[in-house]
């Protein structure tokens, strides 16, 4: 069990979608065992993670990792509906990370992907705009920023529709043969709510994930045996 590290992402958690108390349910399971977790980032459901937007259900999930975290290592891969969550709440977590990736001592790359398609310039630009200082105050003091965030949010969701419909292969490809060339051995990948495994002749492999909130499944990696397995939740037997 210690060799194994169990991996989620894109849960999308919020009181609109009223899937949170499968999720604390689920996270409650895992306290029967230590295994390390990693989250891949779109754990919650906003654009941006400053307590003005977060909801009592964000707030209990981060209390949640804060506790368990003197048992287990919990890391977590800021996303692209959390921004400023590795500012604001990186001592939560053993480690929290707002940079494109993450590799560890073994060779294992984390990446939520929302930097990968280097086509969805719609968002990029967006991305660019929203992570800078001015920006950030705006978010977080005034009045109005609630409601720019909201219309430039919904008007994102039309821009980029087109690269949600098809999975951008060659995107993720390309990106793995750059990480693979490096020295990483196998990475994992959230963001695109699909199941996809890409493996390369020397046998490194790039996994995108499966969503949790349209599958509830988590991912299980064996460090040893570099065994990767994604199974509903309640299948783990914890």
């Amino acid at each position: 069990m210690d060799n194994e590290m169990i991996i989620i992402t894109d849960a999308h958690l919020s009181k609109a979608r009223g899937n949170h108390a499968i999720f604390f349910r689920m996270l409650k399971s895992l306290e029967k065992n230590n295994q390390d977790l990693i989250f891949l980032g779109d754990i919650f459901d906003l654009w941006v993670a400053l307590p003005r937007y977060e909801e009592e259900i964000h707030r209990d999930f981060i209390a949640w990792c804060r506790n368990q975290k003197s048992r287990r290592s919990i890391g977590y891969m800021e996303g692209n509906h959390e921004y400023y969550l590795a500012n604001e709440r990186a001592s939560d977590f053993t480690w929290c990370s707002m940079n494109a990736w993450r590799r560890d001592a073994t060779g294992v790359l984390f990446v939520h992907g929302d930097r990968v398609n280097r086509d969805d310039k719609n968002y990029l630009a967006f991305r660019k705009l929203v992570k800078n200082k001015i920006s950030k105050f705006i978010i977080c003091h005034l009045p109005f920023g609630p409601k720019i965030t909201l219309s430039i949010k919904q008007g994102l969701k039309k821009t980029n529709a087109s690269f949600r419909l098809q999975l951008p292969k060659a995107e993720i490809e390309d990106f793995a043969q750059a990480r693979f060339a490096e020295g990483v051995n196998v990475i994992f990948m959230g963001h695109f709510h699909r199941q996809y495994r890409y493996r390369n002749r020397d046998a490194r492999e790039l996994h995108v994930l499966p969503d949790w909130l349209s599958t509830q499944k988590v991912t299980i990696y064996h460090r040893d045996s570099k065994e990767t397995k994604s199974m509903h939740w309640e299948e783990m037997g914890v």
